[in-house]
């Protein structure tokens, strides 16, 4: 069964910053992200993101503290998108 994936969106610097938090399936109550940067208005889920970056090599104890590891990362991609 696939798992469906909620994404939370904020605009930054004029590109979309799309999160998603998934929990690890090899640990308990450790969580990651997953990353991806859009022009406005592009689904998050579609191929055609800018960039995309599942994670890192940190453990997050909620879903909460990924999802600001996630826009955290995401916000530094777009700067390096932008330089």
């Amino acid at each position: 069964m696939e798992k469906q994936q909620n994404w939370s969106t904020e605009l930054y610097k004029g590109m979309e910053v799309h999160v998603t938090t998934l929990k690890k399936e090899d640990a308990k109550l450790q969580w990651d992200y997953t990353v991806r940067i859009c022009e406005p208005g592009v689904d998050a889920t579609a191929e055609s993101e800018l960039v995309a970056k599942s994670g890192d090599d940190a453990d997050y104890v909620s879903a909460n503290e990924a999802l600001a590891a996630g826009f955290a990362k995401g916000y530094a991609m777009v700067n390096e998108l932008k330089e």
